[in-house]
């Protein structure tokens, strides 16, 4: 981006050009510093909507396997937890249900399921069964109708 402005030998002579020319270099440097700072800000607080962890829209589902279960993670202006159980009957069964957020990044959260646990940020540093790589780990401490040992999988933003 440009933030200045140039104007022809002609107009630069009238008395509005050199008020303006006056006037420019006071006011130029916070307008183009106010025009920068908008940008990222307006990003962020998108991000910030749904604990910083996704966007309206969006869902994180984290997939495990033996047993298969999942938690989708979904932010429809606030977040909302689906626990989905495909090991403890006919089917795939899908509960929603509340989350809270103790902290974030890591996201330590409990669902009203209760699924408890935390999602961190792992840039290209989780792979999962299918070998696909993703971006963030989760490491859950307990799901229900489950038991320990509990292992850390992978999340993929949908």
């Amino acid at each position: 981006m440009m933030c200045a402005s140039t104007l022809s030998p002609i107009a630069s002579r009238t008395p509005a050009a050199r008020l303006a020319r006056g006037l420019a270099p006071s006011l130029a440097r916070p307008l183009c510093l106010a025009l920068v700072l908008a940008q990222p800000a307006a990003a962020l607080a998108a991000d910030l909507s749904c604990n910083g962890l996704v966007e309206p829209g969006q869902s994180l589902i984290c997939s495990g396997f033996e047993p298969n279960w999942a938690i989708r993670l979904s932010c429809d202006g606030e977040m909302a937890a689906e626990f989905i159980d495909a090991f403890s009957g006919e089917g795939i069964q899908t509960t929603p249900g509340g989350i809270s957020f103790a902290s974030e990044d890591p996201w330590q959260f409990e669902t009203s399921h209760p699924v408890t646990g935390s999602i961190a940020y792992t840039p290209g540093g989780c792979t999962d069964e299918s070998d696909a790589v993703r971006d963030f780990t989760f490491t859950p401490a307990g799901a229900p109708g489950l038991s320990a040992p509990f292992f850390p999988f992978c999340c993929r933003i949908d």
